[in-house]
């Protein structure tokens, strides 16, 4: 059996290990896109997709 002491030592060093990896945090504010730029996120492409969803709605409720 391991010595306690030794046990302790590994777990505390392989949490740190694992921690570290953790350290690259990026911080966001909220309703501001810090991406590259997103064509599918622009007012033109909401216009289209709301069209289509639009249609898409009416010929699924039309036969009701």
């Amino acid at each position: 059996m391991m010595p306690r002491k030794f046990t302790l030592s590994a777990t505390a060093a392989l949490s740190l290990a694992l921690l570290a990896g953790c350290s690259d945090v990026t911080l966001y504010e909220p309703g501001v896109y810090k991406g590259s730029g997103d064509e599918t996120a622009s007012e033109e492409a909401a216009e289209r997709r709301s069209g289509a969803l639009r249609d898409r709605a009416q010929s699924a409720h039309s036969d009701r």
